[in-house]
């Protein structure tokens, strides 16, 4: 295979340019490793990955595909609660959750996805690297793995495909005394008393799971009601059934304005309209999400997961909320440089990001102007 060639005229000399790689994503969750593996599979193009901590990113560990097990493992419960004994079936007593049980079945699920998608680059001709990715210019991206070896790839393309994380909003003890979604993964036991904080459908579906599988469950949203934005017949419909199901749901409180702990592991959680809530066991947040550019650029306060690629380094612009600027095509303003899925802030679902990655590899690497 070729290295890419990229010819810079200068006066009347070519300067000719080799690089290691056609294209590197940064990132390997759904959109990056949708662009890596088209542009190996289709286009024959010598690709890196670089990921830093699991293959598959968000969906596969601590978003859709864990969080659908713990939907199962609710609507069994529901099924048991309510439904059951109209169809005959009776247990000859009471049903219990192995928590801790099913947590084990579904992290090891999870990590067979995990290497199900080295496979998938080891099939596709995709090398993949684990470590921190930094921009070094517009061509060249540092990688530190855990040991704090460092390592330059160069590569003619650059996609940036980091992603986004749950954010912490500003309070006194939120950050130090709340988990997030991902801590929900974490979880060993089932909370006897959970706060879900958060008027999106992560926080609906989590309070939904927690209350199903027999925590008290209480809803913490800023105005009226949850998913505002989403069609009202839904909303309302939605709404009536939490309240119906049990989940306290508190309302127009402007947010958490403090979580304290009681000395024990008890938290108290104030809000600004002036309610407290006492002795929850878990306070998540899920009061929404940023994109990953820390390592990406310096200077910025909070994060999308853009932060720590230095984009100074290469010029790449983000916006005031660190979102990484694309045009409709993935393009950034650097020109060998495109990003796509969480970390433009635009669409940010899984499948947004496939389709976006398989469209862009088309795009950069096939002869066929209709891309």
């Amino acid at each position: 295979h070729h290295s890419p060639i990229k010819i810079k005229r200068k006066t009347n000399t070519f300067i000719m340019t080799t690089y290691d790689f056609d294209l590197i994503c940064i990132g390997g969750g759904s959109g990056g490793i949708a662009c890596a593996k088209r542009s190996a599979t289709s286009f024959g193009k010598k690709v890196l990955c670089i990921e830093r901590a699991r293959l598959g990113g968000t969906c596969v560990n601590v978003g859709c595909v864990p969080k659908k097990v713990m939907w199962s493992a609710a609507h069994i419960a529901h099924t048991l609660k309510h439904d059951m004994e109209h169809y005959g079936f009776s247990t000859g007593g009471e049903v219990t959750l192995d928590f801790p049980k099913l947590k084990q079945a579904r992290d090891k699920y999870v990590k067979r996805l995990n290497g199900i998608y080295a496979s998938g680059f080891a099939k596709a001709g995709v090398e993949h690297v684990f470590g921190e990715a930094t921009f070094v210019d517009e061509h060249t991206v540092k990688v530190t793995d855990k040991d704090g070896q460092v390592t330059n790839y160069q590569a003619e393309k650059i996609l940036i495909a980091t992603g986004g994380r749950p954010h912490f909003p500003p309070g006194e003890g939120v950050e130090e005394n709340c988990i997030s979604s991902d801590g929900f993964f974490d979880l060993e036991d089932l909370p006897k008393v959970a706060v879900v904080v958060g008027a999106g459908y992560i926080a609906v579906e989590l309070a939904g799971v927690l209350n199903s599988l027999g925590s008290e469950t209480h809803l913490v949203v800023r105005k009226g009601r949850s998913l505002r934005e989403f069609d009202p017949m839904i909303s309302e419909a939605l709404d009536k059934e939490m309240v119906k199901q049990g989940i306290f749901i508190h309302r127009n409180t402007n947010g958490v304005a403090k979580v304290a702990t009681d000395g024990g592991n008890k938290k108290n959680i104030t809000l600004h309209n002036g309610d407290t809530i006492y002795n929850a066991d878990v306070v998540l947040m899920a009061a929404g999400r940023v994109p990953n550019t820390e390592d990406l650029c310096t200077d910025c306060e909070w994060a999308p997961n853009t932060e720590t690629l230095h984009l100074e380094k290469c010029g790449v612009k983000i916006t005031p909320r660190k979102y990484v600027v694309v045009d409709e095509y993935q393009n950034t303003n650097v020109e060998n440089i495109y990003a796509l899925g969480d970390v433009c802030g635009v669409v940010e679902l899984t499948p947004m990001a496939i389709a976006a990655g398989r469209r862009l590899a088309d795009r950069l690497f096939s002869s066929n102007p209709i891309h």
